[in-house]
């Protein structure tokens, strides 16, 4: 599990249009764990990423190898002997590095062959390589499968198998619908969301969601504002890590744009938004997530059919949240069995105020930012038991609930 939370993107970029150097752009944007650029195991001796997972190392980040031939496809083509034949190169001249988190095997799995071979890839690569984490990207529609296409599974049994034969604890999932154009996804995301975290915690892996940084088709290109709703909605739904679709902008791929960088390398302003957005979330909320457990979500003034609406009567200590526009309000709990509160405003064009009431002879609230160094900002315990919190547009607010 990554000490901070999860930072990453897409970069279809040939690993030979750039030098290591191009790193500094993505740590400035707040990346910690991204996909390097496109590598072959036919073309490419494995030492040309040795100077990037250097570079990586001295930067703070770790790298996921984007090699090309080591899919599912692949998988199902080599068969098992065959794919640890070709992976075991990489990992005899990469896989000691410090800097290497693990290998790419693919993306959206469709069918049952498909992910009966992504299962035989990881657990090739966990047998080759035990210290690393493989990195599989699932459809969000991968939350709807039945039983049929999962091996006779639920999603959770699915995820719950590959984590319990393999080791693996990582998933990660693709949700776009929250950036159709006319804000018509978000009960999609919300549902994608939903299944995909909690089929996570039956399995015991930690859950990344790949969210969408570049427009097209029937999506809009970027704001600050829907970057920072997607990142504090992901972190509230329970999600550890954000993946980007994508970083680049290609000059032959015109029907999607608007990306942090343009095709002519300018950076664009979704760059400046994202980093904004991940290094002040980092800054008061990176560390803290990675301590802390989902427990539930709740919809607060707007029921959408995913999360419960809360009232009085779900928490011992909360009596009642209101809001003046949809919210999000989800509990976490901490080792030590300490709660805390998330709300994120669902509203990205407007603030909005959300009043909670508790009762206040049995706790007091505290207003957490600085990863929990700074624990101020509300008054001691309202006489009332009602404390109101100004959220700004995709804004998020961490609450302590203190027992006394």
């Amino acid at each position: 599990m990554s000490k901070k939370y999860v930072f990453s993107m897409w970069v279809y970029n040939d690993i030979r249009e750039f030098t290591p150097d191009e790193m500094q752009i993505w740590v400035d944007c707040g990346m910690n764990f991204p996909l390097a650029p496109k590598t072959y195991v036919g073309r490419d001796d494995p030492e040309i990423l040795i100077p990037w997972l250097d570079k990586a190392q001295e930067l703070g980040i770790k790298l996921i190898a984007n090699y090309e031939e080591l899919s599912y496809c692949d998988y199902r083509k080599l068969g098992e002997e065959g794919y640890k034949a070709r992976l075991r190169p990489l990992v005899e001249k990469l896989g000691n590095h410090p800097a290497l988190h693990g290998f790419y095997i693919g993306d959206e799995p469709g069918t049952p062959e498909d992910l009966e071979a992504c299962y035989g890839c990881i657990k090739a690569q966990k047998e080759v390589a035990p210290n690393l984490t493989p990195f599989l990207n699932c459809a969000g529609s991968m939350s709807h499968f039945g039983k049929e296409t999962l091996g006779g599974r639920t999603l959770g049994e699915f995820l719950k198998r590959v984590k319990d034969e393999t080791g693996s604890d990582e998933v990660c999932f693709d949700v776009y619908d929250q950036m159709i154009n006319d804000g018509g996804g978000k009960t999609m995301f919300f549902d994608q969301v939903n299944k995909f975290v909690e089929a996570s915690k039956f399995a015991g892996c930690d859950c990344w969601g790949c969210l969408l940084s570049s427009g097209g088709h029937v999506y809009k290109a970027v704001s600050e504002a829907d970057i920072r709703w997607q990142v504090h909605m992901a972190a509230a739904l329970g999600l550890r890590g954000v993946l980007w679709f994508r970083f680049y902008d290609r000059d032959f791929a015109i029907g999607s744009y608007g990306s942090p960088v343009d095709e002519f390398g300018n950076k664009t302003e979704a760059y400046y938004g994202m980093l904004r957005v991940q290094r002040r979330f980092q800054n008061h909320y990176g560390d803290l997530f990675m301590r802390l457990n989902h427990k539930k979500t709740y919809s607060v003034r707007l029921d959408r059919g995913i999360f419960p609406m809360f009232g009085e009567g779900e928490h011992g200590l909360i009596k009642n949240i209101t809001a003046d526009d949809e919210t999000i309000a989800s509990f976490f709990e901490d080792e030590k069995g300490t709660e805390y509160l998330v709300l994120v405003n669902s509203e990205w064009r407007h603030y909005g105020a959300v009043r909670v009431f508790f009762d206040a002879s049995k706790c007091r609230l505290k207003n957490v930012t600085m990863n929990g160094a700074d624990e101020g900002g509300f008054e001691d315990g309202p006489a009332d038991g009602r404390q109101e919190i100004v959220l700004h547009p995709a804004g998020i607010a961490v609450i302590k609930i203190e027992k006394k």
